[in-house]
């Protein structure tokens, strides 16, 4: 018995990383180029040590309120990873509803063209009851100021 439990475990890992090796770069930051896409949400402990800052601004210990409008992609499938996504704004569009988020995170199991919401954000474009809604999404130039700044204004929105 223990046998089998060992070696379905070790055929559920050996599948998770060929997953992890088979994720290619192929997408780019490109400004104001509308992508179809998906957006999924997340909470409470995927809020903690936000990838975006313990890996470029060397502080791990960042975390990011379900209050705040954020996002995640895998940034395996950026060109740049990392430096390329981290801390770029992203308008997410569901029918009517729109809602402009902030990427500090990554989703290791997102799909490309996905982006995972935080739940105050995700709620703006559908109930969370929902769980996946299909999006259009680009990247835009991070707002300033206003009601919508539901982020960390650190570090500061690259110009572009």
């Amino acid at each position: 018995m223990k046998f089998a439990q060992l070696s379905v475990l070790l055929m559920a890992m050996v599948i998770a990383l060929i997953a992890v090796v088979e994720a290619k770069a192929t997408q780019l930051v490109k400004f104001n180029k509308k992508v179809v896409g998906k957006s999924t949400w997340f909470n409470g402990h995927d809020l903690k040590a936000v990838a975006c800052y313990g890996d470029l601004e060397n502080n791990s210990h960042v975390n990011a309120g379900d209050g705040w409008h954020i996002g995640a992609v895998h940034m395996a499938f950026y060109k740049g990873g990392e430096k390329s996504a981290c801390f770029e704004c992203v308008k997410i569009t569901s029918g009517r509803r729109s809602v402009v988020v902030r990427i500090i995170d990554d989703c290791a199991g997102c799909a490309p063209n996905q982006i995972d919401l935080t739940a105050s954000a995700f709620k703006t474009l559908a109930p969370l009851s929902q769980g996946v809604v299909h999006t259009t999404y680009q990247f835009v130039r991070c707002p300033s100021k206003g009601s919508s700044l539901k982020w960390p204004k650190s570090p500061a929105p690259r110009s572009h």
